[in-house]
């Protein structure tokens, strides 16, 4: 269909002339073959005709400089006055074929028309350049933003979906020579659900990493790094453990085997789009030969170029393509189409090398057309990611940026709360699994995916605030209450809040501050999670009565202290027990002498009653 484009798009009707006339006569529709590229000087058209005449005239005009040109001459403006051909028809035919010459043309994009018994078919000619660098395509293949640190089985099972945006972007270049930037965190929460992860999910995965496709890594998440840099770390960010998130049935994976996306060049970075300057470029690439991605449009100069450091992509060519494909009246999206491929071609030759491609992240709609136009045109060869850096040279310059503030406040506060969450960790059976779950909410967070989401954002980056925060305090001993001691011995209880989702092993260090108060000193404790666990502790009183402080203090298996340490004031009356056994012996041995003397007063009334033996 779209080899057949380039002779649909001149007029709505063929019928209608190029003055918007109904034509007196007949009609013509001609089809250019190879998308209307004159390959080895020539273009092969053929001609559906209605009417009467006994011949059709191919006439061209000289090169078409722009985007805007194509579209005018192509809606009727201007005219063309240079004969190309001249094709008899037999009286009676209603069709009619011939090779159109264009050698010894300069490259470029010509106009063309064809006329036949009053009525007119506009199209436009591409003439290629003698080793044309070619396009290469950058498409994404990123997942929208979510709220945690990895993708839930549900959110994989809708996007890999036969009508999800995952499946959307593997079908759109499906067969092309696309060069994909991967978010890892997307295979990494398939193989995260081992054999619990939904099908499609699974086949999704298996199609990705079948493709012949060139590709490279997105940051985990697709964090933006610009901000990382802004905010002066001095790395960014990397998932460090994700053994939070594994199935049991996955949990033998390994971090590299779960972010495994295929052969890919490391130092490829891809900051959200108009957000990095000069002072960007150059912490993330240094003295290396790392290289940065940024649209043509945050450049000095507004154009296209592959600099050492930076590879301006033509970001207006790649909306003009979604445009494109997303009109839905089919005559406006002919020739939207085909003034699209005019500018990719006119870019292209006007290239310096490789001109680079890239559409944005999240554009599905639209998206397999688009780069179906791209890559339509015949002789159009696809450029690899390794030639395109291997032509990079020279030097591309960014416009200044102003930074993300609510982003670097988000990093900072992240960065504050790291001493806090690596003491609760170490609680923790898995401590880096603890850190790099929280490591990759923040990654998560400063996904690229966030930026046509402000308020969605905002709400997103306070909330883990908060949660980051309760995770730094949410292992602790709770305030103990004053204790009665009315024993010399007795267990006294202790309470160990636990907020995290998982067991903490820790220890209660329990100091008296009076010697006489013998207490055991260090209690091994499992605190269950999401719960308040209540330990005992032994003590004994050496003294028979007085006030005693006892410090408990919570350490993990490392030593490492904590929460606070809590003061349980205890008010020691041990010598009551003995005094009160002591009156309770008494009064036992009362009651005991009270009761003996009243049997013994109780027989002797016995015997005095009895009456007296009578004598026979």
């Amino acid at each position: 269909m779209l080899a057949a484009a380039a002779a649909l798009v001149a007029l709505a009707d063929p019928a209608i002339a190029a003055d918007g006339k109904p034509a007196a006569g007949g009609s013509i529709e001609m089809t250019l073959a190879a998308g209307g590229v004159a390959t080895a000087g020539s273009v092969n058209a053929s001609f559906v005709l209605s009417g009467d005449d006994d011949s059709v005239v191919v006439t061209r005009g000289s090169a078409l400089g722009s985007a805007d040109e194509v579209r005018a001459w192509l809606t009727g403006s201007g005219s063309a006055q240079t004969a190309v051909d001249e094709v008899d028809v037999a009286s009676g035919e209603t069709s009619a074929t011939a090779t159109l010459a264009f050698d010894g043309l300069t490259a470029g994009v010509y106009p063309v028309a064809a006329k036949w018994d009053d009525a007119e078919q506009r199209a436009v000619v591409y003439v290629p350049e003698e080793g044309q660098a070619g396009v290469a395509l950058v498409v994404p293949i990123t997942a929208p933003a979510i709220t945690a640190g990895i993708l839930s089985s549900d959110a994989l099972a809708e996007l890999t979906a036969a009508d999800g945006s995952l499946t959307a972007q593997l079908d759109a270049v499906d067969g092309t020579g696309a060069i994909l930037a991967i978010d890892p965190a997307i295979p990494a929460a398939i193989r995260a659900l081992g054999e619990n992860a939904p099908a499609a999910a699974t086949e999704w995965l298996d199609r990705l990493m079948a493709l012949p496709n060139d590709r490279f890594a997105l940051q985990y998440g697709d964090a933006d790094v610009t901000p990382q840099v802004d905010a002066g770390l001095d790395s960014l960010l990397l998932p460090s453990h994700l053994g939070n998130f594994l199935d049991a049935s996955a949990a033998s994976a390994t971090l590299s085997s779960l972010l495994d996306i295929g052969d890919a060049p490391e130092k490829l970075f891809w900051p959200s789009p108009g957000s990095a300057d000069d002072d960007t470029v150059a912490a993330l690439t240094g003295d290396s030969d790392a290289h940065v991605l940024a649209p043509a449009s945050s450049t000095t100069n507004d154009e296209p170029a592959l600099g050492d450091s930076v590879l301006a992509y033509d970001d207006e060519l790649a909306a003009a393509l979604l445009a494109a494909a997303r009109e839905e009246d089919p005559d406006l999206q002919a020739l939207e189409t085909e003034t699209a491929r005019a500018q990719l071609w006119l870019a292209e030759l006007d290239a310096d090398g490789p001109l680079l491609v890239a559409f944005d992240r999240g554009e599905t709609d639209g998206l397999a057309a688009a780069i179906e136009t791209a890559t339509s045109l015949a002789g159009q060869r696809p450029v690899s990611l390794e030639a395109t850096l291997d032509a990079a040279d020279g030097s591309v310059a960014l416009d200044d940026t102003e930074p993300d503030t609510s982003r670097i406040a988000a990093i900072a506060g992240y960065l504050d709360d790291q001493p806090g969450l690596t003491t609760i960790s170490t609680a923790l059976a898995e401590p880096a699994a603890f850190l790099g779950e929280t490591r990759a909410e923040m990654q998560q967070l400063l996904s690229v995916a966030w930026q046509d989401d402000a308020e969605g954002w905002s709400e997103r980056a306070e909330a883990l605030a908060v949660l980051n925060d309760d995770r730094a305090h949410a292992i602790e001993l709770q305030q103990q209450q004053p204790v009665q001691l009315l024993s010399g011995s007795a267990p006294m209880p202790v309470w160990i809040r636990n907020d995290l989702p998982y067991p903490a092993e820790v220890t209660i260090v329990a100091v008296s501050d009076d010697p006489r108060l013998v207490i055991e000193q260090r209690t091994v404790v499992t605190a269950q999670a999401d719960s308040v666990t209540r330990a005992k502790i032994d003590v004994k009183a050496r003294v028979g009565s007085g006030d005693v402080t006892v410090h408990y203090t919570l350490e993990s298996a490392s030593g490492t202290q904590i929460g606070p340490t809590r003061d349980a004031p205890v008010t020691v009356r041990a010598s009551w027990e003995r005094v009160g056994l002591g009156v309770l012996g008494t009064i036992i041995v009362l009651f005991l002498g009270i009761g003996a003397v009243r049997q013994v007063r109780r027989r002797r009334r016995d015997r005095t009653d009895e009456p007296a033996p009578t004598e026979a």
